[in-house]
């Protein structure tokens, strides 16, 4: 899917996730790493950010970003083929929420269940956060939805 549009340009894609001190660090990077191409993942480290949860318990914070214009086109194609015409459909009705004033579309993963290889809209807290961030250079109307579309990340019902 070549997206040659001189209006906007795919800028970064960000994975990132908490993980509590009980949850094994190597499945939570596992989980990350299911949600990019295989053969891109030697090429992006995860980072791990050591943090105090709301009562002080220990926590980690995970985060993978996607920058190279040839990663992030992998990815979006990956991305596009994994996540279920069902989910597509609905992600196409709420996608103007998912969109904020930086130009960022956000989703959720279900953390588990990209561990397992597969990707699960969820809204819970056990989540992968994915944030698709574009440039814009001419502003028009439901640009970034139309761009979702065209990459096949969100579908028309």
């Amino acid at each position: 899917m070549s997206q040659n549009n001189s209006a906007f340009k795919l800028n970064e894609i960000t994975f990132s996730c908490s993980s509590h001190s009980t949850e094994d660090l190597d499945k939570v990077k596992t989980a990350l790493y299911n949600l990019i191409p295989e053969n891109i993942r030697k090429d992006h480290e995860i980072t791990i950010q050591h943090i105090s949860g709301h009562v002080g318990n220990p926590m980690r914070l995970l985060d993978l970003t996607i920058r190279k214009n040839r990663y992030l086109k992998a990815t979006f194609d990956f991305l596009a083929e994994k996540i279920d015409k069902a989910d597509k459909e609905y992600l196409y009705q709420i996608a103007e929420s998912k969109i904020d004033e930086d130009n960022c579309f956000y989703l959720r993963i279900n953390k588990q269940d990209a561990y397992s290889e597969q990707i699960t809209l969820d809204d819970g807290d056990n989540t992968i956060i994915i944030v698709i961030k574009f440039i814009i250079y001419k502003s028009e109307p439901l640009q970034i939805v139309n761009a979702l579309e065209n990459y096949g990340i969100i579908k028309k019902g």
